[in-house]
């Protein structure tokens, strides 16, 4: 296999993964919204405050999923979106993290949920940057203009 194949296999994997996981992202947000609090696995029955909260918040996810699939299409034209996007996944990784040092551990899944926010950035960003040959800094700078 060539290099440039091997290039293409990454692009390609890439692109994949990301739709994938928008989509994923999107349907989660869908079930959070239309099912309602009883989608949270290990959860309780929140007041209406709460519950509103919660389903307007993922409206957002929902956008989220939904961009991770619009920038897929072409990586490097969206590669700053992708980056940003990673960036924010990173972050609410690191703010489950913020969860368990005011309340404690969550349910395992949830435990699992921020290993995937906190890694799936690091593996992303990086061959990102080996597809388009440029460095996410370069991308975002991009992306701010």
């Amino acid at each position: 296999m060539s290099t440039n194949a091997g290039g293409e296999a990454v692009r390609a994997g890439l692109r994949w993964f990301l739709m994938i996981f928008g989509v994923c992202c999107a349907l989660i947000a869908l079930a959070h919204i239309f099912i309602g609090p009883s989608t949270y696995i290990g959860g309780n029955t929140p007041n209406a405050t709460l519950d509103s909260d919660l389903r307007m918040v993922m409206v957002l996810f929902f956008a989220y999923g939904t961009l991770c699939v619009w920038a897929a299409r072409d990586l490097e034209r969206n590669a700053g979106l992708i980056h940003l996007l990673m960036a924010v996944f990173f972050v609410g990784g690191l703010v489950r993290l913020m969860t368990v040092a005011y309340a404690g551990w969550p349910h395992w899944f949830y435990i699992a949920m921020m290993v995937v926010e906190i890694v799936t950035p690091l593996v992303v960003s990086p061959l990102l940057q080996r597809v388009t040959g440029r460095t996410a800094r370069a991308d975002l700078i991009e992306l701010a203009r």
